[in-house]
């Protein structure tokens, strides 16, 4: 078996790993464009023969989840290449593109191509040719991951995506590895937090408890989250409803919880089941009751949203999301610096695992090799482990 990093063993994001077969099958694990460094550029996209170019020479595309920075290229990929990517995942993934295409940013091409993926279940195992993948759901800031466990030639290889323990679901991460997964030959993972600091991360609940006591103390409450990050949404709902609060959001982030609301069988993402868990749709006949009774409302960095600012100027505005969008210069970044007022409460955890949370998954795991990507600094993993194999982007490993 072998196992090349095409993009992702120096960077967060941008990830391309392919696993190549003794007998020359070939897949893709996730096909992420290059996020914007610091001032603002963005790298070239890479091309790869067989891939995005020339006569298909790859089985499959695997996807673990919809971020931009490991789907972003899927529109590059050739016709005649599947890609696979999890059934609510994908459903996700195009309400989210639906409502940019009605801005002319997505083109309808690009529509029908997300249209054409296949999809897979955790119950699932996908056998391309010689090569066996399983999917292993996860907690991630993005619904509906998973890592992948990837078996051929009497090898298993687990590429871990991008994932934690400290949110909602993280305890059944590391079960779900101890019972579907055990011991792997090579363990590919991300190393995002390698060179963060992580001495102080927030649990999901520790962060529902903290919006609590801030939504408690301020009548009038605006969120700026991601409208993908469920997790997140979900602990700022249910802080809302144990202080009686209103939770507003707008038709499209309304969709995407009913949505969710409808495939989730768990308590924890009921949003709106015609019980006791109302999410309010707005409409401007809303505005005494908010007024009155005072309200937590979503909000996204667009114009659209800018009237309810300044119609309740004395409100509590709450930013949880990355850091990093209200530093950097790139014009989707200053569009979010531009809409954050400068007064604002950041509350925050981040969506990828802690070292101490990839040094359980490789107790666990207890691999030959540990592969880091994902990550601005892959030498740190040896502070982790010291099966460590330190790969450049497109040099070749074999695993014997």
């Amino acid at each position: 078996m072998k196992v090349k990093v095409n993009r992702g063993t120096n960077q967060i994001g941008g990830c391309i790993t392919e696993i190549e077969s003794e007998k020359g099958t070939k897949i893709i694990i996730d096909i992420g464009a290059n996020l914007p460094d610091s001032d603002g550029k963005v790298k070239p996209e890479i091309e790869l023969e067989g891939l995005t170019k020339g006569k298909p020479n790859y089985k499959a595309v695997f996807v673990t989840h919809y971020h931009g920075d490991h789907i972003g290229l899927y529109n590059k990929i050739l016709p005649e290449i599947p890609i696979y990517i999890g059934e609510i995942s994908k459903e996700i993934y195009n309400m989210v593109q639906t409502r940019l295409s009605k801005a002319n940013f997505v083109e309808k091409k690009d529509l029908e191509k997300i249209a054409s993926f296949k999809t897979f279940t955790i119950k699932d195992k996908i056998v391309i040719d010689d090569i066996k993948i399983t999917p292993i759901a996860v907690d991630h800031s993005a619904f509906d991951s998973y890592m992948f466990l990837i078996e051929t030639d009497g090898k298993k290889v687990l590429h871990t995506g991008d994932f934690r323990t400290h949110g909602q679901r993280g305890k059944a991460v590391l079960e779900a590895i101890r019972k579907y997964v055990g011991k792997v030959d090579c363990l590919i993972c991300e190393g995002t937090t390698l060179t963060r600091d992580n001495t102080d991360v927030l649990t999901e609940f520790e962060l529902q408890k903290k919006a609590e006591k801030i939504f408690k103390e301020n009548k009038y409450n605006f969120v700026l989250c991601s409208s993908t990050n469920i997790d997140r949404i979900a602990a700022i709902h249910k802080a809302a409803l144990n202080v009686h609060k209103m939770f507003i959001c707008d038709n499209y982030q309304c969709n995407l919880l009913e949505y969710i609301t409808k495939i989730s069988r768990s308590r924890l993402y009921k949003f709106n089941d015609g019980k006791n868990t109302k999410v309010y749709r707005y409409a401007s006949n809303m505005l005494d009751e908010m007024t009155d009774y005072g309200f937590v409302m979503l909000v996204r960095a667009n114009p659209n949203f800018e009237p309810f600012l300044k119609m309740f100027n004395d409100h509590t505005f709450i930013y949880s999301q990355w850091l990093g969008y209200l530093k950097g210069k790139n014009e989707d970044y200053k569009r979010i610096q531009e809409f954050v007022p400068k007064d604002y409460i950041y509350l925050h955890t981040s969506g990828h695992a802690t070292p101490e949370a990839i040094k359980e998954v490789i107790e666990i795991t207890n691999p030959e090799y540990v592969i880091p990507i994902h990550t601005e600094d892959k030498e740190k993993i040896k502070e982790l482990t010291d099966k460590a194999v330190i790969l450049d982007d497109g040099e070749e490993f074999i695993i014997k």
